[in-house]
Parts: structure tokens; C-alpha cells; sequence
């Protein structure tokens, strides 16, 4: 971790950051989560395939970035503080969807009038950039001359010229870069990662017609998961969930099959088995480890948890234990 030094109100520096980069990582979330203005990171794996690696994070006063790579289809979830206003790109041999929207390697999405994001996909590296939402709109206004109150964010997704989103990802990448070498101590790299954002910003072509005039799927979807949160690892049935997200049946499977690939309960159950293998990454391996780690997730049934685990995951969760228990 690259850190430097003095303090503002949140305990960092103004004009210092922090930089991480880890290859192999056990629990990406445990990292992000005290280091970035966020509510909620977290990765729902949702086919056979090894865990996220090569996860990068930086972290300032005035810009966080959070950089992680797929290696399995997978839900990456991002809940923003509200403070604060996120973008996300991405790039990958495989196809990738962002709060239901198809991207492309020209596209940055925007959170819009959403509190974050749910990228889908398979085999992919995704990068989110935050921003102080009053930093950002001040910025806007002032260059293109007018009122903060003339400054709208509610885009979904911002078309980069193709030279643009070349500039905008390498750029990213030097800062990224020069805040993970040793002993750099070059400047504030946030205002430069800020300048980098406004650039592309102000560039960019507002998409038009990603949504439909209906409500978003991924609001639907973050209803439901805060239903799911609710329940703290007891039962939800799919009647609970369409009453919290306020949507029928057929409007909520839409919904999870456009942002994430899966059926509400499917999907809902999938995350329960990455929650008992994060669990199982970080315990201390001792008699019971494995049953603990299942029913902290609300999985009861030992024998079927133990199947349904190694078919998603490629091994037992004893494997699992063994090879990362501490």
C-alpha cells in the first residue's frame, strides 16, 4: 500500500492517497470497503471459474478508483455513498452488461439517478471512478459557464470518440501506475485523475434511448437485495421481494435476468454460497469451520450446500478451507 501523510476530517489527507494492487486476492470487499466511499462491494460469482484477481484500488480526497478482473461470470456490485457520484467502464473478451445496458469500450457509464452499480458478465476487467458529487457538479458549472443548479447528472452512459477512450483508459492507467510505484511521491494524483474525468466528460456524447420510459431494473433489483439484506441470512421468498421492489412477479424475473443474469431466488441463493466461500477464505480452519461458514449465509442443509458449493465453485468448501484458512 502506498500512503502518504497529514489529515483531514475522514482520517486522509487532503491531496494524499493510498494505492493497493493485489494479484491474488481472498475477499476484495474486506479491502475496499474501509479505503472508499462506499456502501456496499461486493462479487457474486455465478458459474464454475476461479475468484477475482489483480484487484487495484485508488483511493484519495478528491478521486477513488476500484479496478478488479473476472475470471467467471459473475455479478460485480458497487453501492456508492451519496455524497458522492460514480462512472464504471469496461474491457474484456467477453460481453458485459452495466445496470442492464450492453457497454462497450467507448462507453462510460454513469450512475445516473441510480446509488451505483451491477455489472454482469463473464471473464472481463471493470474499473469505477468516484467523485465528490459537489466537487464534480462546481467543476462542470464553472467550465461550461453556468449555475451548479444547471448541472444535471442523470445520464446512464456518456459515447467517447474512439480516441477519446483510448486517451481516457491509458491516461487512467499511468496514474494508476505512478501511485503504485514505490516511493512515488509526484504531486496530488487525485486532481490529475479529476482532470482526466472532466476531459472525458465534457467531451462525450450524452447516450440516448439506453432505457426504457419504464422504472430502471436495476433500482428493482436494489429493492429486492435490501429485502435480502433485511432478512440477515433468514429466508426470503420471491412474494417478499416483489413487494419491497413494488413490481409483480413478471417485472421483477425481467429485472434480475437484465442486470444480473439470473432469477431473483437463483440469484439471491448464488450469493448466499459466495458469502459462505468469503467465510470460508478468511476463517481459521478448525472442527465445524465449514458448517459455521454455511449457516452464517443461511444455507441449513449441510449435504446439499456442499453440492451445490463444488458445483460452483469447482471444489468442496473443506478444499476451499484448506487452501486459504488461516
Amino acid at each position: 500500500m502506498k500512503d502518504s501523510a497529514e489529515h483531514r476530517e475522514d482520517g486522509r489527507p487532503e491531496g494524499t492517497y493510498s494505492a493497493v494492487h493485489s494479484e491474488k486476492v481472498e475477499d476484495y470487499s474486506g479491502t475496499a470497503e474501509p479505503l472508499l466511499p462506499v456502501l456496499e462491494v461486493s462479487a457474486t460469482q455465478l458459474a464454475p471459474g476461479p475468484p477475482p484477481s489483480n484487484v487495484g484500488i485508488f483511493a484519495s480526497d478528491k478521486v477513488n478508483i476500484l479496478a478488479v478482473h473476472f475470471n467467471a461470470p459473475s455479478v460485480g456490485t458497487v453501492i456508492i455513498k451519496p455524497e458522492c457520484f460514480g462512472f464504471m467502464w469496461w474491457d474484456g473478451p467477453e460481453e458485459c452488461r452495466i445496470n442492464g445496458v450492453h457497454t462497450e469500450r467507448s462507453l462510460l457509464h454513469t450512475q445516473g439517478e441510480q446509488d451505483g452499480f451491477h455489472a454482469v458478465g463473464g471473464k472481463r476487467r471493470t474499473a469505477g471512478l468516484t467523485v465528490r458529487r459537489d466537487d464534480l457538479i462546481s467543476a462542470l458549472a464553472a467550465l461550461r459557464g453556468v449555475g451548479p443548479e444547471d448541472v444535471h447528472l442523470g445520464r446512464s452512459a456518456l459515447r467517447l470518440s474512439d480516441a477519446a477512450a483510448q486517451r481516457y483508459r491509458r491516461d487512467i492507467k499511468a496514474f494508476m501506475g505512478a501511485a503504485l510505484e514505490d516511493g512515488a511521491r509526484t504531486g496530488n494524483l487525485g486532481d490529475g485523475l479529476f482532470g482526466v474525468l472532466l476531459e472525458a466528460y465534457l467531451g462525450a456524447t450524452p447516450e440516448q434511448n439506453l432505457r426504457s420510459t419504464r422504472r430502471p431494473a436495476e433500482q428493482i433489483v436494489r429493492r429486492a437485495e435490501e429485502r435480502y439484506f433485511e432478512a440477515d441470512g433468514g429466508p426470503v421468498s420471491l412474494a417478499d421481494l416483489c413487494a419491497a421492489a413494488g413490481v409483480s412477479q413478471s417485472v421483477l424475473y425481467r429485472a434480475f435476468h437484465s442486470v444480473c443474469d439470473d432469477a431473483p431466488l437463483a440469484y439471491f441463493h448464488k450469493r448466499r454460497l459466495n458469502e459462505a466461500r468469503r467465510v470460508l477464505m478468511t476463517s481459521e480452519r478448525y472442527r465445524g469451520a465449514v458448517k459455521n461458514a454455511a449457516l452464517s449465509a443461511g444455507l441449513t442443509e449441510m449435504g446439499r450446500f456442499s453440492l451445490e458449493y463444488r458445483s460452483l465453485f469447482g471444489k468442496s468448501p473443506s478444499a476451499t478451507l484448506s487452501m486459504y484458512g488461516r
